[in-house]
């Protein structure tokens, strides 16, 4: 009987050691599963999931570090949801178990660390004082005794009367942080839009490899038969025979514009459609030679140089996806758009060189300019009416100050474009 009732008494010792033992060693393994779960919903914007697992996290967290993580990932959450009541509730949690906590703005929301710095003062006055040191002990008299130490006078604290029957006590209502105090007014439900200018440096060399042959072909058309008319107005009865161009074509061009974008979850938005207007500058550039045979045995040789421009102004819509947290300070982005610019500009030409026959030479040279619908007349090139614009863009965000962000961008923008710009969400 004796060993049973020892074997009992130590099992049950051991049992509860077994059990006790992650909260006496400071550990708390679901409690830091649920943590670092909450931490990645947050991360991704689901604030919404995240609170509840940060409560139940904090509902098993055993270690006050553990605590104050859950406190304030509740608090941040809230914040983004723009609930202010409840995110001061939880930093006031924080503040009670972790009274040193200290957070900066650049990595959360100034509106947040102001909030949250009101809050750990009001409950600075709460906190305990550290233990303070043994005071000195009083000088001993000459005759060796130590008169003994007066208390001081204390008066006794009034009670508090008993509320009358039937009339509601009063009570001293709890110190709350108004969101006009802190600026947070800004952080009502609603979206946020932001103003952007940018600058780009801008090629079409990509799409034009896929139509630059024969692009090439009916500028050099055009060539061929201005300098054909300017032979043939000093020598009649010329008939063309062989002709060989030897021209290339290349571009460049640059972009200007500006841009509103509107963020539906304001501060906290990572999504973002934009309406933008665009200066697109095209310039499409022919040089070369082109060589022309008649049939009675004469030639012109010329240099050619020739140039396409225009400059549509293009509305343009996109749609933007920031990465990362909505307060990190750089976030990198993904950006799709489209658009429609009038196509409008023109076609000048220039060329000089020799026409032979025999001994005869002649100098022959000439500058001219048309417009598209010249051009389009001349060699029967369709260029069309409108230029389709599609954007495809990879790019990064750069928070300089609250609001203000540096941009920069690569993709493309029918060919390759590289830009950059400056843009403030208010």
């Amino acid at each position: 009987m004796r060993r049973k009732l020892l074997f009992l008494v130590f099992g049950s010792t051991a049992l509860f050691l077994w059990a006790a033992a992650p909260a006496a060693f400071g550990q708390d393994p679901d409690a830091e599963q649920l943590l670092a779960r909450a931490d990645e919903l947050y991360e991704n914007g689901n604030y919404k999931l995240a609170i509840g697992v940060y409560l139940e996290a904090a509902g098993m967290a055993q270690r006050p570090l553990n605590q104050s993580r859950a406190y304030f990932g509740l608090a941040l959450c809230f914040f983004y949801e723009r609930d202010t009541a409840a995110s001061t509730k939880y930093l006031r949690k924080v503040a009670e178990v972790d009274p040193n906590k200290n957070i900066s703005e650049l990595f959360y929301p100034k509106p947040f660390v102001d909030l949250f710095g009101r809050v750990m003062k009001e409950a600075a006055p709460q906190r305990k004082p550290p233990a303070q040191a043994a005071q000195e002990k009083p000088p001993v008299p000459a005759g060796g005794s130590v008169a003994p130490a007066k208390k001081p006078e204390t008066k006794p604290i009034p009670e508090r009367p008993e509320p009358a029957a039937g009339v509601p006590a009063k009570t001293t209502p709890e110190p709350t942080v108004r969101p006009e105090d802190l600026g947070l007014a800004e952080e009502r439900p609603g979206g946020r839009v932001e103003i952007s200018a940018h600058y780009s440096a801008w090629t079409v060399e990509p799409i034009l490899s896929l139509f630059e042959s024969s692009l090439t072909d009916k500028l050099a058309e055009e060539i061929q038969n201005e300098v054909v008319k300017k032979v043939g107005s000093s020598y009649s009865g010329l008939v063309k025979a062989v002709f060989t161009p030897a021209l290339a074509l290349d571009s460049e061009g640059s972009n200007y514009g500006l841009e509103v974008r509107y963020y539906a979850r304001g501060w906290a938005g990572t999504f973002s459609i934009g309406l933008g207007l665009e200066q697109t500058r095209i310039r499409l550039g022919l040089t070369g030679s082109i060589a022309q045979m008649f049939t009675i045995g004469s030639e012109a040789n010329v240099k050619a140089e020739a140039f396409v421009e225009t400059s549509p102004v293009c509305p343009h819509l996109s749609f933007r996806w920031e990465l990362g947290r909505p307060e990190a300070a750089f976030k990198p982005f993904f950006a799709f758009g489209l658009g429609m610019a009038p196509l409008k500009g023109t076609f000048t030409y220039s060329y000089s060189g020799t026409y032979v026959f025999g001994s005869l030479t002649d100098t022959i040279e000439d500058t001219k300019t048309k417009t598209f619908e010249e051009l389009s007349e001349d060699i029967d090139f369709d260029i069309p009416d409108f230029l389709p614009i599609i954007q495809v863009h990879l790019g990064f965000k750069l928070s300089l100050i609250r609001g203000l962000s540096l941009l920069g961008e690569a993709g493309l923008w029918d060919g390759l474009l590289f830009r950059g710009g400056l843009a403030f969400r208010f």
